[in-house]
């Protein structure tokens, strides 16, 4: 029988247990860079996350597919995330968010998925639904589908999430603008 050295055995533990699928917390700090301009006031209601359609994702949990062993979680909850960073880019963009504004854009995330395609990438799909009521009785709804794809690299998981979150704001607030909801 071989016998392994104390210290090699707390070497093989700690490896074993650094490499079994640990939860990950990223935190993101959401710097707005919209080039869009817009005016007015507005009220940003928070955006509702229902996580995975079985109801198994928690509200701070990343979706990501059954062979991903590692689970990802943002620091905060990702409706609250998505809120601020609209509210963000809708200031940046020049406009007035306060509550109790004329207009309120209100929404829901249906999908924020971050999983690996093949050995070298990695694909981070968002949807959202808006919804912009006027004080008025008019109402918009648009929704917004980002698909974000880059070399797997732990370290710049963030940027993809946030290319994907700035895209799909912009879509919004494009179409919006368009119909003159905003």
């Amino acid at each position: 029988m071989v016998r392994m050295q104390p210290w090699k055995m707390a070497l093989v533990l700690a490896a074993a247990i650094m490499t079994a699928g640990c939860p990950r917390i990223l935190y993101l700090d959401y710097q707005p860079t919209t080039s869009l301009k817009g005016h007015g006031q507005v009220q940003v209601d928070p955006f509702a996350y229902s996580g995975h359609p079985t109801g198994l994702v928690r509200m701070k949990e990343v979706e990501s597919s059954s062979k991903d062993v590692e689970a990802l979680y943002l620091s905060q909850d990702i409706g609250v995330f998505f809120t601020n960073a609209l509210r963000g880019e809708l200031t940046f963009a020049g406009y007035d968010v306060q509550p109790a504004s004329p207009r309120i854009v209100s929404g829901k995330i249906d999908q924020f998925y971050l999983d690996y395609v093949g050995e070298q990438d990695q694909l981070f799909l968002i949807a959202a639904t808006f919804y912009v009521a006027a004080k008025d009785g008019t109402s918009f709804t648009s929704s917004c589908r980002s698909s974000q794809q880059q070399p797997k690299y732990w370290m710049k998981t963030g940027l993809l999430i946030k290319s994907g979150i700035t895209e799909c704001v912009e879509q919004f607030m494009k179409a919006a603008q368009a119909a003159k909801a905003l």
